[in-house]
């Protein structure tokens, strides 16, 4: 088991998502960072194993038995027993042994790989937690102090390997594709909504960030519009002209014009974003938005083949 000393602002278990269920309105769920989390899992030579997502600030965790465990993604203070832990780098823990995760310093949300992955309840194929429907994960819900979560013992040796990260994040632009109601909204509305930058509300959260701008992005004639399908990286318009950035716990459909949606190998990076961070938009084609996936694709498979 681990024990939690201390849950942290806000950590659950998550793991690849819950797929082939939104047809029946089930949220996919999953880790926001499939990068850092990619990453991770194969330091410890395994794929698709549920991590804890600590959010902010990390928390405080007793091993109840000896194992080995990665942190990724935003980076952070960590101790194991007092002594400095690096990231992205295999750590073994023995028994009564307590890791002390700080605040991140760099991105929104950091990792906590275990060998054998936490091996809570599996619910549809995935063991990540559904909050609103209080499902999966542990006991469907954010940790807690006191919470023990079990996960194998192990006493596999594994290389002294850190992976360097560099090439996964910077501050460019986040690229975006244009939505499916792009050519509703005007030429100088286009431009505008590309040009401005945003910044991410206090109110954002796992399931959308709100951002914030100078100008309003609106339809010069409004329109109905039924509901259709919705995914991560979704840019919708409401009413406001401020727009909501669809993350992993969004719903499963949604009503408001489509602006642009976010290329999938800008998804990462998106997920490292904090409120009151400034963000903008850059417009590629579906040329541009296929290069970028190969590219970041061929990168996780090249570790991932010399990790194995």
């Amino acid at each position: 088991m681990l024990k939690v000393m201390k849950p942290g602002i806000f950590s659950t278990i998550q793991d690849g998502g819950r797929t082939g269920h939104q047809q029946y309105g089930l949220i996919a769920s999953g880790v926001m960072d499939s990068v850092a989390y990619r990453i991770g899992n194969a330091l410890l030579k395994q794929s698709d194993k549920a991590v804890i997502e600590m959010t902010l600030n990390g928390g405080s965790f007793e091993f109840k038995k000896a194992t080995a465990f990665v942190l990724t993604g935003g980076m952070m203070h960590a101790t194991l027993n007092n002594q400095l832990v690096p990231m992205y780098k295999v750590i073994s823990a023995k028994a009564g042994d307590v890791l002390t995760c700080g605040t991140i310093i760099n991105g929104a949300r950091s990792y906590f790989c275990i060998a054998g992955g936490f091996l809570v309840d599996e619910i549809l194929g995935s063991r990540s937690t559904y909050l609103k429907a209080k499902f999966g994960g542990y006991k469907g819900r954010s940790l807690q102090r006191n919470d023990e979560i079990p996960y194998e013992e192990t006493w596999v040796k594994y290389p002294a390997y850190q992976v360097n990260i560099k090439n996964f994040y910077g501050n460019s632009p986040i690229r975006i594709l244009q939505g499916t109601e792009w050519l509703q909204f005007s030429r100088g509305m286009q431009t505008s909504f590309i040009n401005q930058s945003y910044t991410i509300s206090n109110k954002s959260d796992r399931m959308g960030y709100q951002l914030e701008s100078h100008t309003s992005i609106l339809l010069e004639k409004p329109f109905q519009l039924l509901s259709e399908a919705v995914t991560f990286g979704t840019i919708q318009l409401p009413p406001s002209g401020q727009p909501i950035l669809l993350m992993t716990d969004r719903q499963t459909t949604g009503g408001y014009p489509k602006i642009g949606q976010v290329i999938s190998a800008d998804l990462h990076r998106l997920a490292q974003l904090t409120p009151q961070q400034k963000l903008q938009f850059q417009l590629v084609s579906l040329e541009q938005a296929e290069e970028a996936y190969f590219e970041l694709e061929q990168q996780l498979r090249l570790i991932e083949a010399v990790l194995k």
